[in-house]
C-alpha cells in the first residue's frame, strides 16, 4: 500500500504543536472549523465536518502525550476507511518543533487519488504550521 509522509518545520514550542493536535478548540482551528472531540486518550473518537461524502470519524488509536498521536479512520470516508494517520513531533534548536505526518492506506487507490490527498494533507498541515507559529490557521469553513 502506499503512503503519504509530509514533514514540516513549526517556528512554535512543541507543546503549542500538540495542543494543536490533540484540543478543542484548537483542533477547530487548522483542519475543519467544526469538530466533536472528548479529551484524548486511546479509544477516543473525533468527528470532522466538512462536507457531504467527507466526514471522517477518527479514533485515537496511539498516545503517546507531547510526542505522538495516531488515529484510524472508522466512518465517514470511505477511501480513508481503516486507514491511520500518524502525527510525530520532535523539538529543534530554537523553540521550534519538526512534525512528521504519515497517512497509511489499508486499500490500494489510483494514483489521482493518492496526488489529490497529499496535496490536501500539504495545504492543511501547512494551516497547522500557521496556527502555532502565528495564531491563525486556514481551516475548512464547515457550514452549520
Amino acid at each position: 500500500m502506499k503512503t503519504i509522509h509530509q514533514v514540516v518545520d513549526i517556528d512554535s514550542e512543541p507543546g503549542a504543536v500538540w495542543q494543536a493536535l490533540t484540543e478543542l478548540p484548537a483542533l477547530a482551528r487548522w483542519w475543519s472549523t467544526q469538530v466533536d472531540s472528548p479529551p484524548p486518550a486511546v479509544g477516543a473518537i473525533i468527528r470532522w465536518t466538512f462536507e457531504p461524502g467527507f466526514n471522517p470519524v477518527m479514533e485515537i488509536t496511539a498516545y503517546d502525550a507531547g510526542r505522538e498521536v495516531s488515529w484510524r479512520c472508522i466512518d465517514g470516508h470511505e477511501p480513508w476507511k481503516d486507514n491511520v494517520f500518524r502525527f510525530q513531533l520532535s523539538p529543534l534548536d530554537g523553540g521550534r518543533t519538526r512534525l512528521r505526518f504519515w497517512q497509511e492506506y489499508a486499500v490500494e487507490l489510483d494514483d489521482d487519488a493518492y496526488g489529490i490527498y497529499n496535496h490536501n494533507w500539504g495545504y492543511y498541515l501547512d494551516s497547522l504550521r500557521l496556527l502555532c507559529a502565528t495564531g491563525t490557521g486556514k481551516p475548512y469553513a464547515a457550514a452549520g
